[in-house]
């Protein structure tokens, strides 16, 4: 019972409140963009301007991929791999075709991110094993 005055309450005082019994979960993750077209355009934009910078973003390791040797370059082709990819996610997102870029392109990111990862593990654990060895 005293949930109850507990709710009635409530709804008096912030009445613009909605106590629903289900929650749409699609409206709490997406905002409910699809049918918002203003967010969705603003969403478009930001793909398009995410997608610009990450290729940008991606001259310089690519250029120190082409200019260092030994095991630095690894280093940088896997970070410019990386940036690509993601800028490629960006425009396929920003054309909207958000189920090929979340389910193809954002994995196939992530997957070249973590081999990033285990490119400068490795090249790292080489340089110290060089570094004590000596």
């Amino acid at each position: 019972m005293l949930a109850f005055y507990a709710i009635f309450i409530a709804r008096i005082q912030f009445s613009t409140l909605s106590f629903r019994s289900g929650i749409n979960a699609r409206n709490i993750i997406t905002g409910d963009v699809k049918n918002n077209p203003v967010k969705l355009a603003i969403e478009s934009w930001l793909d398009l301007v995410s997608a610009v910078m990450m290729f940008f973003a991606a001259i310089i390791p690519a250029y120190l991929s082409l200019k260092l040797k030994g095991d630095i370059s690894k280093v940088t082709i896997a970070l410019t791999a990386f940036i690509v990819v993601h800028g490629i996610y960006h425009v396929v997102r920003m054309q909207g075709i958000e189920s090929i870029a979340d389910s193809m392109f954002e994995p196939a990111s992530i997957i070249v991110l973590i081999a990033f990862g285990v490119t400068y593990l490795g090249v790292s654990y080489k340089k110290k094993q060089e570094a004590t060895g000596k």
